[in-house]
């Protein structure tokens, strides 16, 4: 039986699991995803090719894992800010300039790059799914607003947040983006 290095199997199982997508990553980092192997993890990591097996079944599985490693702080981050402001208005800046500070993180751009070219379509479908927490964040800000089309303004607004990403993930200022993208925004909301 392998030793736990941790206070519980589970602790030691997070720990383990955390080794892993560490090493996927400066796997992917230093060779890109063709060098991903199941035998290059596992030698990363080290430990036995067939035990990062009791961790996920495949290495899509394991990319998977990657793109959506830094979703619930991200997602957290933006529930925080909209969280902190008074009104409606506000709460949509607030949700736009903290996706944007979490993408200004530095690890989006190759998250979304690596979702996009090397998931498998069930994994890409459920990495979306993720998204969805976010989309509701701004759905209700947007609802409290009593805008006429409220569908197409947070449509519209998700639309300026990703592209500013995009932005962000090719190395423009934060600070810039943000600037615009806020004040982008707020025209928009004014506009209903």
């Amino acid at each position: 039986m392998p030793k736990i290095e941790a206070g519980s199997v589970r602790e030691h199982r997070a720990q383990r699991l955390a080794q892993l997508i560490d090493a996927a990553e400066a796997i992917l980092s230093e060779g890109g995803v063709d060098a991903l192997t199941a035998g290059a993890v596992a030698a990363r990591a080290g430990i036995a090719r067939n035990s990062i097996y009791r961790y996920f079944d495949s290495i899509d599985d394991l990319l998977e894992l990657l793109v959506a490693r830094e979703f619930p702080a991200w997602t957290a981050a933006v529930e925080e800010a909209v969280a902190a402001e008074d009104t409606p208005g506000e709460q949509v800046a607030a949700y736009v300039r903290a996706n944007l500070q979490q993408a200004a993180r530095g690890t989006h751009g190759w998250r979304a790059s690596l979702s996009r070219g090397s998931l498998s379509p069930s994994a890409r479908q459920r990495v979306r799914k993720l998204h969805t927490t976010l989309h509701e964040v701004l759905a209700a800000s947007v609802d409290d607003l009593g805008h006429p089309q409220p569908e197409l303004t947070v449509a519209v607004i998700q639309a300026v947040t990703d592209a500013c990403v995009r932005r962000i993930d090719q190395g423009d200022d934060l600070q810039t983006v943000s600037a615009y993208a806020t004040d982008a925004v707020r025209r928009l909301l004014a506009q209903g």
